[in-house]
Protein backbone atom coordinates (compact mmCIF):
# COMPACT_ATOMS: atom_id res chain seq x y z
CA UNK A 1 0.00 0.00 0.00
CA UNK A 2 1.60 3.22 -1.04
CA UNK A 3 0.97 6.79 0.58
CA UNK A 4 -0.62 9.01 -1.91
CA UNK A 5 -1.15 12.28 0.50
CA UNK A 6 1.07 14.61 -0.78
CA UNK A 7 1.17 15.90 3.42
CA UNK A 8 2.74 12.95 4.27
CA UNK A 9 5.08 12.95 1.64
CA UNK A 10 6.43 16.56 2.99
CA UNK A 11 5.77 15.32 6.27
CA UNK A 12 8.24 12.33 5.93
CA UNK A 13 10.80 14.48 3.40
CA UNK A 14 10.75 16.94 6.29
CA UNK A 15 11.78 14.34 8.84
CA UNK A 16 14.43 12.95 6.88
CA UNK A 17 15.88 16.20 6.00
CA UNK A 18 15.80 17.05 9.55
CA UNK A 19 17.58 13.87 10.71
CA UNK A 20 20.24 14.33 8.16
CA UNK A 21 21.05 18.03 9.40
CA UNK A 22 20.79 16.52 13.05
CA UNK A 23 23.35 14.36 12.57
CA UNK A 24 26.09 17.08 12.38
CA UNK A 25 25.65 17.50 15.77
CA UNK A 26 28.81 16.31 17.87
CA UNK A 27 30.48 16.38 21.13
CA UNK A 28 34.29 16.77 22.49
CA UNK A 29 35.05 15.03 25.78
CA UNK A 30 37.48 16.61 28.09
CA UNK A 31 41.36 15.66 26.93
CA UNK A 32 39.97 15.20 23.02
CA UNK A 33 40.90 18.02 20.39
CA UNK A 34 38.26 17.80 17.38
CA UNK A 35 39.18 17.97 14.05
CA UNK A 36 36.17 18.93 10.99
CA UNK A 37 36.99 17.92 8.02
CA UNK A 38 35.32 18.69 4.69
CA UNK A 39 35.48 16.82 2.24
CA UNK A 40 38.54 14.88 3.82
CA UNK A 41 40.41 18.31 3.92
CA UNK A 42 41.03 19.50 7.24
CA UNK A 43 38.72 22.94 7.71
CA UNK A 44 38.98 23.52 11.91
CA UNK A 45 41.70 21.74 13.91
CA UNK A 46 41.19 23.15 17.15
CA UNK A 47 37.79 22.41 18.72
CA UNK A 48 37.56 22.41 22.42
CA UNK A 49 35.62 20.05 24.28
CA UNK A 50 31.87 20.72 24.27
CA UNK A 51 28.79 20.70 22.25
CA UNK A 52 30.17 21.04 18.01
CA UNK A 53 28.35 21.19 14.71
CA UNK A 54 29.89 20.59 11.35
CA UNK A 55 28.15 19.97 8.32
CA UNK A 56 26.24 16.59 7.30
CA UNK A 57 27.57 13.58 5.68
CA UNK A 58 29.13 13.21 3.24
CA UNK A 59 30.04 16.98 3.01
CA UNK A 60 31.62 17.34 6.57
CA UNK A 61 33.08 14.86 8.74
CA UNK A 62 35.33 15.27 11.76
CA UNK A 63 37.83 13.29 13.81
CA UNK A 64 38.63 13.15 17.72
CA UNK A 65 42.06 12.82 19.07
CA UNK A 66 42.70 12.14 22.71
CA UNK A 67 45.33 14.28 23.34
CA UNK A 68 45.82 13.78 27.15
CA UNK A 69 45.30 9.53 26.83
CA UNK A 70 48.66 7.77 27.26
CA UNK A 71 48.95 5.23 24.85
CA UNK A 72 51.29 1.99 24.75
CA UNK A 73 53.03 -0.03 22.25
CA UNK A 74 54.62 -3.36 23.47
CA UNK A 75 57.32 -5.38 22.18
CA UNK A 76 58.49 -8.99 22.88
CA UNK A 77 54.69 -9.51 24.60
CA UNK A 78 51.41 -8.06 24.14
CA UNK A 79 49.22 -7.40 27.50
CA UNK A 80 45.44 -8.83 27.54
CA UNK A 81 42.72 -6.03 27.11
CA UNK A 82 40.46 -4.89 29.84
CA UNK A 83 37.27 -5.53 28.89
CA UNK A 84 35.43 -3.17 31.73
CA UNK A 85 37.88 -0.38 29.60
CA UNK A 86 36.63 -1.65 26.06
CA UNK A 87 32.77 -1.63 26.95
CA UNK A 88 33.31 1.89 27.59
CA UNK A 89 35.05 2.68 24.52
CA UNK A 90 32.84 0.64 22.21
CA UNK A 91 30.02 2.99 24.31
CA UNK A 92 31.63 6.09 23.86
CA UNK A 93 32.31 4.98 20.05
CA UNK A 94 28.53 4.44 20.17
CA UNK A 95 27.16 7.57 20.97
CA UNK A 96 29.59 9.85 18.48
CA UNK A 97 26.76 10.50 16.04
CA UNK A 98 28.18 10.03 12.31
CA UNK A 99 28.48 8.26 8.62
CA UNK A 100 29.65 5.47 7.66
CA UNK A 101 32.95 6.88 6.55
CA UNK A 102 33.61 8.48 9.68
CA UNK A 103 35.12 6.09 12.42
CA UNK A 104 36.65 7.05 15.53
CA UNK A 105 39.45 5.09 15.70
CA UNK A 106 41.01 7.37 18.63
CA UNK A 107 38.23 6.34 21.13
CA UNK A 108 38.97 2.57 21.51
CA UNK A 109 41.50 0.14 22.16
CA UNK A 110 41.54 0.77 25.62
CA UNK A 111 44.28 -1.93 27.58
CA UNK A 112 45.22 -3.47 30.65
CA UNK A 113 49.07 -3.20 31.47
CA UNK A 114 49.97 -6.04 33.55
CA UNK A 115 52.61 -8.21 32.15
CA UNK A 116 52.05 -11.94 30.90
CA UNK A 117 54.58 -14.88 29.82
CA UNK A 118 53.32 -15.08 26.09
CA UNK A 119 56.13 -13.84 24.01
CA UNK A 120 56.39 -12.69 20.60
CA UNK A 121 59.72 -14.44 19.88
CA UNK A 122 60.43 -12.63 16.46
CA UNK A 123 60.17 -9.80 18.74
CA UNK A 124 61.96 -10.17 21.46
CA UNK A 125 65.22 -11.70 20.77
CA UNK A 126 67.85 -9.48 19.89
CA UNK A 127 71.37 -9.79 18.98
CA UNK A 128 73.90 -8.15 21.02
CA UNK A 129 76.95 -6.89 20.29
CA UNK A 130 79.45 -9.73 21.54
CA UNK A 131 77.07 -12.06 19.17
CA UNK A 132 75.16 -13.42 21.91
CA UNK A 133 71.36 -14.02 21.89
CA UNK A 134 69.22 -12.02 24.90
CA UNK A 135 65.75 -12.00 25.60
CA UNK A 136 64.04 -8.50 25.73
CA UNK A 137 60.64 -7.32 26.35
CA UNK A 138 60.03 -3.70 25.90
CA UNK A 139 56.70 -1.34 26.95
CA UNK A 140 56.66 2.47 25.05
CA UNK A 141 53.90 4.98 26.50
CA UNK A 142 53.05 8.25 24.52
CA UNK A 143 50.91 11.15 23.54
CA UNK A 144 49.38 12.68 20.74
CA UNK A 145 51.26 16.42 20.34
CA UNK A 146 50.20 17.54 16.74
CA UNK A 147 46.44 16.22 16.16
CA UNK A 148 47.00 17.50 12.57
CA UNK A 149 50.33 15.16 11.75
CA UNK A 150 49.02 12.32 13.70
CA UNK A 151 45.51 12.12 11.70
CA UNK A 152 46.66 12.88 8.43
CA UNK A 153 50.29 11.31 8.44
CA UNK A 154 49.67 8.16 9.78
CA UNK A 155 47.04 5.35 9.26
CA UNK A 156 48.02 3.08 12.02
CA UNK A 157 49.92 4.68 14.68
CA UNK A 158 50.37 1.74 16.92
CA UNK A 159 51.97 -0.38 14.51
CA UNK A 160 54.51 3.05 13.72
CA UNK A 161 55.57 3.21 17.10
CA UNK A 162 56.13 -0.61 17.36
CA UNK A 163 58.25 -0.80 14.10
CA UNK A 164 60.43 2.65 15.77
CA UNK A 165 61.04 1.19 19.04
CA UNK A 166 62.26 -2.34 17.07
CA UNK A 167 64.50 -0.87 15.29
CA UNK A 168 65.97 1.18 17.48
CA UNK A 169 66.49 -1.60 19.88
CA UNK A 170 68.17 -3.56 17.29
CA UNK A 171 70.75 -0.73 16.99
CA UNK A 172 71.26 -0.03 20.58
CA UNK A 173 70.81 -3.14 21.36
CA UNK A 174 73.74 -4.02 18.93
CA UNK A 175 76.61 -1.74 20.67
CA UNK A 176 76.21 -3.24 24.17
CA UNK A 177 77.20 -6.54 25.64
CA UNK A 178 75.21 -9.07 27.18
CA UNK A 179 77.43 -8.89 30.47
CA UNK A 180 76.62 -5.57 30.45
CA UNK A 181 72.84 -5.22 29.37
CA UNK A 182 72.03 -8.51 32.56
CA UNK A 183 74.20 -5.80 34.95
CA UNK A 184 73.84 -2.05 35.26
CA UNK A 185 73.05 -0.75 31.20
CA UNK A 186 69.64 -1.10 31.47
CA UNK A 187 69.21 2.85 31.82
CA UNK A 188 71.72 3.71 29.51
CA UNK A 189 69.74 1.90 26.83
CA UNK A 190 66.78 3.09 27.79
CA UNK A 191 68.07 6.97 27.31
CA UNK A 192 69.31 6.10 24.12
CA UNK A 193 66.36 4.19 22.76
CA UNK A 194 64.24 7.26 23.91
CA UNK A 195 66.36 9.19 21.86
CA UNK A 196 66.21 7.45 18.67
CA UNK A 197 62.48 6.79 18.66
CA UNK A 198 61.84 10.13 19.08
CA UNK A 199 63.79 11.53 16.51
CA UNK A 200 62.85 8.83 14.32
CA UNK A 201 59.05 9.67 15.17
CA UNK A 202 59.48 13.71 14.52
CA UNK A 203 61.57 13.21 11.23
CA UNK A 204 58.43 11.14 10.22
CA UNK A 205 56.23 14.50 11.16
CA UNK A 206 54.17 11.75 13.42
CA UNK A 207 52.80 14.40 15.76
CA UNK A 208 53.59 11.79 18.74
CA UNK A 209 55.47 12.82 21.78
CA UNK A 210 57.19 9.70 24.18
CA UNK A 211 56.75 9.34 27.39
CA UNK A 212 58.78 6.56 28.78
CA UNK A 213 60.76 3.96 27.37
CA UNK A 214 61.14 0.99 29.49
CA UNK A 215 63.01 -2.38 29.61
CA UNK A 216 60.24 -4.39 31.55
CA UNK A 217 62.35 -8.15 30.68
CA UNK A 218 65.72 -8.18 30.24
CA UNK A 219 67.62 -12.08 30.11
CA UNK A 220 69.40 -14.75 28.48
CA UNK A 221 67.37 -16.97 26.42
CA UNK A 222 65.58 -19.81 28.64
CA UNK A 223 67.99 -22.73 27.27
CA UNK A 224 71.02 -20.30 28.62
CA UNK A 225 69.19 -18.57 31.20
CA UNK A 226 71.23 -20.31 34.07
CA UNK A 227 74.69 -20.27 32.80
CA UNK A 228 74.33 -16.26 32.07
CA UNK A 229 72.91 -15.69 35.76
CA UNK A 230 75.89 -17.47 36.97
CA UNK A 231 78.09 -15.18 34.32
CA UNK A 232 75.94 -12.25 35.60
CA UNK A 233 76.46 -12.99 39.70
CA UNK A 234 80.02 -13.62 38.68
CA UNK A 235 80.40 -10.32 37.14
CA UNK A 236 79.02 -8.77 39.82
CA UNK A 237 81.01 -9.98 42.52
CA UNK A 238 84.18 -8.46 40.23
CA UNK A 239 82.61 -5.10 40.25
CA UNK A 240 82.19 -5.77 44.28
CA UNK A 241 85.59 -7.23 44.48
CA UNK A 242 86.96 -4.30 42.91
CA UNK A 243 84.97 -1.88 44.20
CA UNK A 244 86.43 -3.07 47.71
CA UNK A 245 89.69 -3.03 46.65
CA UNK A 246 89.88 0.56 45.61
CA UNK A 247 88.04 1.29 48.86
CA UNK A 248 90.97 -0.07 50.59
CA UNK A 249 93.40 1.53 48.65
CA UNK A 250 91.84 5.06 49.05
CA UNK A 251 92.39 4.14 53.00
CA UNK A 252 96.10 3.08 52.38
CA UNK A 253 96.90 6.48 50.40
CA UNK A 254 95.15 8.63 52.93
CA UNK A 255 96.81 7.19 55.62
CA UNK A 256 100.03 7.12 54.13
CA UNK A 257 99.22 10.86 53.52
CA UNK A 258 98.82 11.39 57.25
CA UNK A 259 102.13 9.83 58.02
CA UNK A 260 103.93 12.05 55.58
CA UNK A 261 102.54 15.02 56.99
CA UNK A 262 103.24 14.07 60.30
CA UNK A 263 106.72 14.26 59.40
CA UNK A 264 106.95 17.08 56.96
CA UNK A 265 105.69 18.69 60.04
CA UNK A 266 108.27 17.15 62.88
CA UNK A 267 110.94 17.47 60.52
CA UNK A 268 109.46 21.36 60.39
CA UNK A 269 109.66 21.58 63.69
CA UNK A 270 112.99 20.23 64.34
CA UNK A 271 114.65 22.65 61.89
CA UNK A 272 112.77 25.24 63.39
CA UNK A 273 114.37 24.27 66.78
CA UNK A 274 118.14 24.03 65.25
CA UNK A 275 117.68 27.25 63.78
CA UNK A 276 116.67 29.04 66.96
CA UNK A 277 119.11 26.87 68.60
CA UNK A 278 121.92 27.98 66.44
CA UNK A 279 120.94 31.86 66.15
CA UNK A 280 120.85 31.63 70.39
CA UNK A 281 124.63 29.88 70.30
CA UNK A 282 125.80 32.58 67.69
CA UNK A 283 124.29 35.39 69.83
CA UNK A 284 125.95 33.88 73.00
CA UNK A 285 129.38 33.90 70.97
CA UNK A 286 129.21 37.32 69.45
CA UNK A 287 128.51 38.23 72.78
CA UNK A 288 132.13 36.55 74.43
CA UNK A 289 133.75 37.75 71.47
CA UNK A 290 132.70 41.42 72.46
CA UNK A 291 133.38 40.54 76.19
CA UNK A 292 136.68 39.20 75.33
CA UNK A 293 137.73 42.50 73.62
CA UNK A 294 136.78 44.11 76.52
CA UNK A 295 138.92 42.17 78.64
CA UNK A 296 141.00 39.55 76.70
CA UNK A 297 142.81 38.08 80.08
CA UNK A 298 139.85 38.17 81.80
CA UNK A 299 137.78 36.43 79.21
CA UNK A 300 140.74 34.08 78.46
CA UNK A 301 140.78 32.80 82.04
CA UNK A 302 136.78 32.37 82.31
CA UNK A 303 137.13 30.30 79.55
CA UNK A 304 139.69 28.01 80.55
CA UNK A 305 137.72 27.58 84.14
CA UNK A 306 134.51 26.32 81.76
CA UNK A 307 136.16 24.17 79.46
CA UNK A 308 138.15 22.37 82.80
CA UNK A 309 134.55 22.21 84.40
CA UNK A 310 133.19 20.92 81.65
CA UNK A 311 136.39 18.25 81.01
CA UNK A 312 136.63 17.16 84.73
CA UNK A 313 133.60 17.91 85.96
CA UNK A 314 133.93 15.98 89.06
CA UNK A 315 137.45 16.49 90.36
CA UNK A 316 138.49 18.82 93.04
CA UNK A 317 140.18 21.82 91.67
CA UNK A 318 142.52 24.36 93.42
CA UNK A 319 143.34 27.93 91.53
CA UNK A 320 146.04 30.11 93.08
CA UNK A 321 147.28 33.36 91.72
CA UNK A 322 150.80 33.27 89.81
CA UNK A 323 154.22 34.16 91.43
CA UNK A 324 154.00 37.25 89.42
CA UNK A 325 151.18 38.41 90.52
CA UNK A 326 152.34 38.26 94.54
CA UNK A 327 154.21 42.04 94.63
CA UNK A 328 154.41 41.63 98.45
CA UNK A 329 152.50 39.97 101.92
CA UNK A 330 152.43 39.92 105.35
CA UNK A 331 153.62 36.81 107.77
CA UNK A 332 151.43 36.44 111.28
CA UNK A 333 152.44 34.22 113.17
CA UNK A 334 150.44 32.78 116.02
CA UNK A 335 150.42 30.73 118.91
CA UNK A 336 149.43 27.21 118.68
CA UNK A 337 146.28 26.34 120.55
CA UNK A 338 146.26 24.92 124.42
CA UNK A 339 145.83 21.52 124.82
CA UNK A 340 143.49 20.02 127.14
CA UNK A 341 146.59 18.86 129.23
CA UNK A 342 147.22 22.44 129.95
CA UNK A 343 150.25 22.32 127.75
CA UNK A 344 151.09 25.11 125.12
Amino acid sequence: MFVTDPRVKIAALASLVLLWLASGFFTIQSGEIGLRLRFARIVAADLGPGLHYRLPWPIETHRLVETERTRSAELGFRSQADESLMTRALARERLTVGGPSNPVPEAIKARGSWFQREVLEGESFLLTGDANLIDLRSTVQYRVKDPVAYVTNLAEPEALVRSVTRAGLRSVIATQRIDALLTNAKAEVEARLHEFVQARLDGLNAGIALVSVRLVYVHAPQEAHDAERDVASAQEDKLRTINRAKGFAAEEVNEAKGEAAAMVEGALAVQEEQVRRARGEALAFSLQVEAFRQAPELAAFRLQMETIEDVLPKVHKLVRPKASAIKDFDLWLLEPPISAGGNR
